[in-house]
């Protein structure tokens, strides 16, 4: 398997950079002030062809594999403000999940508009009971003849209001201790926001996004069977498929949002100047920046080891997992010394970098936290005895 990225890949690079870098500082600031979706920015990556990458050509999309996806996401996440996590939803659970798993009929429906930027999901899976535990979900879907009724409760869920589908994780079978990722299935529902038998309430959060968290409550919403992504019961079968796609994502973003937390502070060190010369000229900022920068690129080198492996259908769980682990942890490591190397400014709104501080420790949660990383590989890799 080859490691080196080739001419297209830098092309990639270059693009996605050059698309990044219209957007500033001041456009993102405005957009999570208002809690406002950054239309602009979804329309500028559709029309590049960069929400369609690892859609087949043939319904629109670019045909490339998740290597490409990772290369995007890392670019726009290092190109500034929310960028990389915007990306993930709609391209992965969306794109993905029903490039794999979609009937023909769902393949024509959602995947041009996918890639064309007309549509956006959200996920429904979280719940308060259940945590990192999906086999422990209380939503339930009852048959009544052609339709599903559901019923319970989401929680941490984002992009709901702006979403055209969610992507929604609910019980179908009774749970089966023999079989224990039977009795879940996906289904595809279109505007939630909007649907009869769905409310939602804002989560007060923290993290400076441009939308909010949610919690949501399914109380007699009616899904029809052909909205089911995938066989019935068989839903956690196929989610499993694409958590390591979601984490390979999510590891592109730390790692973009920790390389730019460097280059921001490089840029800042090279321009203070105390006591007659440039902050940076000094070893106690110039050292922990490097260090910082070489364990970003040495997470980076795992992340596509992993992009690559799930790219050609071998097993790349445990590359995946560490590359998530790494990239967040290295991600929020160098955002804090980027944080340090601005001193007070560095806790300004007017730099950008306490926000990705923050941004970053979020990676360190979710989308799965590094504790249940460690325990796949402790698990899985190391042959230890299953602790949880």
């Amino acid at each position: 398997m080859g490691t080196a990225e080739t001419a297209m890949h830098d092309m990639i690079r270059e693009t996605v950079r050059d698309v990044a870098g219209e957007f500033d500082r001041e456009y993102w600031r405005e957009h999570v002030d208002e809690k406002e979706f950054p239309e602009e920015y979804w329309q500028a990556l559709a029309d590049d062809g960069w929400l369609g990458v690892a859609i087949p050509e043939e319904y629109g999309g670019e045909g490339l594999g998740m290597e490409e996806m990772a290369i995007v996401i890392e670019e726009l996440a290092r190109g500034g403000g929310q960028g990389g996590i915007i990306f993930i939803l709609t391209p992965v659970f969306g794109g993905i999940g029903i490039t794999r798993h979609g009937t023909e009929a769902q393949k024509e429906e959602y995947l041009p508009k996918i890639a064309s930027g007309e549509m956006r999901f959200c996920m429904g899976l979280t719940e308060p009971r259940a945590g990192t535990n999906t086999l422990n979900i209380d939503t339930s879907a009852e048959r009544e003849g052609s339709e599903f009724v559901v019923d319970g409760e989401k929680t941490f869920i984002s992009s709901v209001e702006t979403a055209d589908e969610m992507l929604l994780v609910a019980r179908t079978s009774e749970f089966d201790p023999e079989n224990p990722t039977h009795g879940v299935s996906l289904f595809l529902v279109p505007d939630p926001a909007d649907q009869d038998g769905v409310s939602y309430s804002t989560l007060d959060t923290a993290v400076p996004w441009f939308e909010d968290q949610y919690q949501i409550h399914f109380d007699g919403l009616r899904v029809p069977e052909e909205r089911i992504l995938g066989g019935e019961d068989e839903g956690l079968r196929l989610l499993f498929d694409t958590l390591n796609t979601e984490r390979i994502a999510g590891a592109a973003s730390a790692l973009g949002g920790g390389l730019r937390a460097v280059d921001l502070a490089v840029d800042y060190a090279n321009d203070r100047e105390v006591f007659g010369q440039p902050i940076g000229a000094h070893q106690a900022i110039q050292h922990p920046l490097a260090d910082s920068y070489a364990k970003l690129l040495s997470s980076r080198e795992l992340l596509y080891k992993a992009a690559r492996k799930w790219d050609a259908g071998e097993d790349c769980g445990m590359e995946t997992n560490a590359a998530k682990l790494l990239t967040s942890e290295f991600a929020t490591e160098a955002a804090d010394r980027a944080v340090q190397t601005h001193g007070g400014n560095g806790f300004t709104r007017e730099y950008e970098v306490y926000d990705i501080w923050q941004n970053a420790r979020v990676t360190q949660t979710v989308p799965v936290s590094n504790e249940m990383a460690k325990n796949y590989i402790a698990e899985h890799h190391l042959g230890l005895p299953r602790s949880y």
